[in-house]
């Protein structure tokens, strides 16, 4: 179904009161064209009549101006920087949106590569700049752990075995 029509059903399905399959078209649409701004706007809009702070702030959050109350809201239901990136969902570059925006989206994406001490790309993916050695070291200490529950288990077997075996004998 071509956006403009799948919006009209939104507003046809917002008039009868239908909020939640309008979300879901709207969310949809935002999956199926995350560049566009105006599907966000809209779908940030239709959360914010139902009073969903947090959403409206998630949808709103590239828009040039944004309610504080909504970019706090987002913040307490995505703790951390890097949640919140992801949930804004922003693949496209940082001309596509307002200066202030811009900025606001910028400022995040700092604050999400300290956050996880990763570089970030242009469309806001996280770049592991580990070394190769540093993996490989990563990867052995996993592996150590991986052993050490297994020696564990075994050892833990033999000695409900042996028990077992014991208590038999005393019989």
């Amino acid at each position: 179904m071509p956006i403009e029509q799948t919006l009209r059903r939104v507003d046809a399905e917002l008039e009868h009161g239908r909020v939640l399959p309008a979300i879901n078209r709207l969310r949809s649409l935002v999956r199926e064209y995350p560049e566009r701004l105006d599907v966000r706007f809209r779908l940030a809009e239709v959360y914010r009549s139902q009073g969903d702070l947090a959403q409206a702030g998630r949808w709103a959050f590239l828009a040039e101006h944004v309610d504080p109350a909504e970019l706090a809201a987002l913040e307490r239901q995505f703790r951390t920087a890097a949640h919140r990136l992801a949930a804004v969902a922003w693949t496209a570059s940082s001309e596509n949106i307002g200066p202030r925006a811009a900025r606001r989206l910028e400022a995040l994406r700092e604050e999400a590569a300290r956050e996880t001490g990763r570089r970030l790309t242009e469309d806001s993916r996280f770049v592991d700049t580990r070394s190769t050695v540093e993996k490989v070291v990563e990867g052995l200490g996993c592996a150590a752990v991986v052993v050490a529950a297994i020696l564990a288990t075994v050892g833990l077997g033999a000695l409900v075995v042996h028990g077992a075996r014991v208590v038999v004998g005393w019989f």
